[in-house]
């Protein structure tokens, strides 16, 4: 859509909704018998189409051990883990040619109708062309549907499909058994002599390396390292019993008190013998202490006799410390002797457990061929009880026979006829909405551009001070030094204050300013409407991609050249409502950078308007670095051929809103 700069009101169509209404609504008539006719066509088409039955019949399956693996494993068929590969053998198995054979010959299918005269190829092609085999939600279920002509046969071809998928399974379990039973009776045969051998080389080993065995299972070194160990502990113990007691007698003596009282010398028949003698003359001189004194003859006589006795009991317990001291000198090379054979049994038993880690590899082995003799016999008992039909138990059961279907499964003729009824309409209704806006009576023209007048001194002092009002707004801004020149006051200004006008209404958001002429044209533009936006109380960011005027400070070509970062390239101005984006200190705009679509991004989420500066369109234009965002070209045109093209190209990248500004009756006043 072109603007005039002659300050003409710009001219927008828009869509007319109630001409489209009310141009169906007078076709309603047609559409309503067009799509009868189309109806009408759909259900004698469909009364030709064949209708075609399903039959749908539903197999269990269930794993069960067979001969080979049952009695390997303690886990029942209930808790048998089902997995998707299992349920799928079982379908490819269905579908196979040898199923579907077994079928036919157990139905008879030959003998039908529609099957007579057949080959057994045709037949099996088109049962396997209608038959459906898929299962059930992820379960152990598998249905079997079968589509025909004739519902009975369709029910009949289903039954005898599962049928003979069940009859196969079973005859497949009889068949494993059968040879599993023979499998089973050739390895236990070899086993037993496996078994029989392990068992002869144990034995074999233990006679050639002495390694025999006493009570309880234990070998005989064992046993003798265990006795001779006790021996020597109770040695021990004797040894020191003697020593101790004949330490006591010892002391006993040496500090000069009786040791009558120890039992060693209590238990020596001579002792005893004396301790009587001394009871009875210390009653006798306990008799003759009444009558006489102390030194009378007689007490002393007594007191003599006693002495000598306590002597002798002394004498007999020096020679009881000596016994005890000869028995634990006894008990001591008893100890030696004992503790030298626990040594050479030491060394026997060291060279016997070298030689028991064979023997227990041995022993484990002929374990191992034990169990594995005991399992494979519990196995062949299995499979010797389940060796005929009656007992077979296959994987599979079926759990719901096929009936016949009494309401075609195709075509859906309801279905049918609401699509195209549905289709009829909505193409019609399309087809006249279509027709009314290219035609363009359906639409209509409608002011577009929203008329401002000029902000006199009166509008300015009325706007000011609802913008003070607002918290969020500052105070009118300074002077922004954007480009560093001023065009003069009289520049476009009406294009320029509808343009602000239509950012102030939220109409625009991203303003692109392109030239058909030169680039200085574009920034002195940019820069007044820049100017206009933060007048109104807006923020606004410019970014210069068109001057190539390089700088000091970084910019949009450091941005593409990824020479510096997002934060780096926005330079704020005394008003925290504009930003600037320079050209930079590169010399060209890298146009293979997704950085700048990602700046505009960056930048619209701070700032209500984005003003770039693309330049001159043409070869060297940066305006392609913006295509695919959203928002309005302003083309600065003077009316020259270069117009037209320039036009063209904007239009090419897809910029929809393009905006043209003539400048050239501008110029021409500047001129005058």
């Amino acid at each position: 859509m072109n603007d005039s700069a002659s300050g003409a009101d710009k001219s927008e169509e828009s869509i007319d909704a109630s001409v489209i209404l009310k141009a169906v609504v007078s076709k309603l008539l047609r559409i309503g018998f067009v799509t009868v006719l189309l109806l009408a066509a759909a259900y004698a088409v469909l009364l030709f189409v064949p209708k075609l039955y399903e039959s749908r019949a539903e197999l269990l399956v269930e794993p069960r051990n067979t001969a080979y693996t049952s009695a390997a494993s303690n886990q029942s068929a209930e808790t048998y883990y089902i997995d998707i590969a299992t349920v799928s053998s079982q379908i490819e198995l269905i579908k196979s040619r040898d199923t579907i054979l077994a079928a036919v010959d157990a139905a008879a299918l030959r003998d039908e109708p529609a099957f007579e005269g057949w080959s057994d190829s045709k037949l099996v092609a088109e049962i396997s062309e209608n038959l459906v085999v898929t299962q059930e939600r992820a379960s152990r279920l598998i249905s079997v549907a079968y589509r025909h002509t004739d519902a009975d046969l369709a029910a009949k071809v289903a039954n005898a499909i599962v049928q003979a998928h069940v009859q196969r399974r079973a005859g497949q379990q009889i068949s494993d058994t059968v040879d599993a039973t023979a499998w089973l009776q050739q390895e236990i045969n070899r086993l037993r002599e496996s078994v029989v051998n392990a068992e002869r080389a144990i034995a074999d080993f233990r006679v050639q390396n002495d390694l025999f065995t006493g009570s309880n299972n234990e070998s005989l070194t064992n046993q003798q390292l265990s006795n001779f160990s006790a021996q020597i502990t109770a040695a021990n113990e004797r040894r020191n019993a003697a020593e101790s007691r004949a330490q006591l007698i010892r002391s006993l003596l040496e500090s000069g008190q009786s040791v009558g009282g120890v039992s060693d010398v209590q238990a020596s028949a001579i002792v005893q013998q004396l301790s009587q003698e001394m009871a009875r003359l210390q009653g006798e001189r306990a008799q003759q202490a009444a009558t006489f004194l102390s030194s009378h003859p007689t007490i002393r006589a007594l007191d003599a006799q006693i002495a000598e006795i306590n002597t002798q009991i002394s004498n007999e317990g020096r020679r009881v410390a000596q016994a005890l001291e000869a028995q634990a000198q006894i008990e001591a090379d008893l100890e030696r002797s004992l503790q030298a054979e626990l040594e050479r049994v030491k060394v026997t038993a060291g060279a016997d457990t070298i030689e028991g880690v064979t023997l227990a590899e041995l022993e484990r082995e002929a374990t191992a061929q034990r169990e594995l003799l005991n399992a494979y016999l519990l196995r062949f008992t299995e499979a010797s009880a389940r060796s005929d039909m009656s007992s077979a138990l296959p994987d599979v059961r079926i759990v719901s026979e096929a009936v016949a279907a009494t309401t075609p499964a195709s075509p859906k003729s309801s279905l049918v006829l609401l699509a195209v009824g549905v289709a009829a309409v909505l193409l019609q209704v399309g087809g006249v909405i279509f027709s009314e806006l290219l035609s363009g009576r359906a639409l209509v023209e409608r002011s577009a551009r929203r008329t401002e007048p000029e902000i006199g001194e009166e509008d300015h002092a009325e706007a000011t001070p609802a913008v003070a009002e607002s918290p969020e707004v500052p105070a009118p801004p300074q002077p922004l030094p954007i480009t560093g020149h001023r065009p003069p006051t009289t520049l476009i200004d009406t294009e320029i204050e509808a343009l602000a006008a239509s950012v102030l209404a939220r109409l625009d958001r991203l303003i692109l300013v392109a030239s058909d002429s030169n680039e200085q044209e574009c920034l002195d533009f940019a820069e007044r409407l820049t100017a206009a936006i933060v007048d109104n109380g807006q923020s606004v960011a410019e970014i210069d991609a068109a001057s190539r005027q390089q700088g000091i400070e970084l910019g949009l070509t450091d941005l593409c050249a990824e020479g510096a970062e997002f934060g780096d390239v926005v330079h704020r101005g005394a008003d925290e409502r504009f930003a600037f984006v320079p050209w930079g200190q590169g010399t060209r705009l890298n146009r293979n950078t997704e950085r700048v679509a990602t700046l505009v991004e960056a930048l619209s989420d701070i700032y209500e308007v984005i003003v770039v500066v693309t330049g001159r369109v043409g070869v060297t234009s940066s305006l392609p670095l913006f295509a695919g965002v959203d928002g309005k070209c302003v083309l600065l045109s003077s009316s020259g051929p270069n117009s037209a093209s320039a036009t063209r190209d904007i239009a090419a990248l897809g910029f929809d809103d393009v905006r043209v500004i003539t400048t050239a009756a501008e110029r021409q006043s500047e001129v005058a």
